[in-house]
C-alpha cells in the first residue's frame, strides 16, 4: 500500500486528507503588499501602530520610543543586528515615524518579510 494511501485511511478517508494538506500563507502576510529591496532599501508591509525605538531593543517605554509607524506598508531605511526578540533573530530596521518623523529601529518581528536580514536591504 502506498504511502499516501496509509496516510488517507489513517485520516478518516480522502475528503479529510485533502483538506488536512492544505496550506496557507501566514496570517501577518495575507493582504499585504509583496516585500521588496530597491536602492538598499526595504519596502514591505508591516504592523500598524507600533513603537519606534531609539536603539534596537526593547527598554524603557518612557524614555527610548522616539516615534509611532502608522503606515502599512512602510520604508525602511536599512537594518542593524541588535536585541534578540520574538521574531527568533535580533534583525531590527531603521526607519521614520509617523507622528513627528524621528528615526527609530522596528523588530524585524513586526514587519511581514519572508528572511531577515530582506535580501538587497544595507546594513546601516
Amino acid at each position: 500500500m502506498r504511502l499516501h494511501a496509509k496516510i488517507a485511511m489513517a485520516a478518516g478517508g480522502l475528503a479529510l486528507l485533502g483538506t488536512s494538506l492544505l496550506v496557507t500563507a501566514p496570517a501577518q502576510a495575507q493582504g499585504n503588499p509583496a516585500c521588496y529591496a530597491k536602492s538598499g532599501h526595504l519596502y514591505c508591509g508591516n504592523k500598524a501602530g507600533v513603537s519606534l525605538w531609539r536603539y534596537p531593543r526593547y527598554s524603557d517605554v518612557t524614555k527610548d520610543v522616539v516615534d509611532r509607524l502608522k503606515s502599512n506598508p512602510s520604508y525602511f531605511q536599512c537594518y542593524v543586528s541588535g536585541q534578540k526578540h520574538g521574531g527568533g533573530n535580533s534583525i531590527w530596521y531603521k526607519t521614520y515615524g509617523d507622528v513627528n518623523g524621528r528615526s527609530g529601529y522596528l523588530a524585524a518581528e513586526n514587519i511581514f518579510t519572508w528572511k531577515d536580514p530582506f535580501p538587497g536591504v544595507s546594513h546601516c
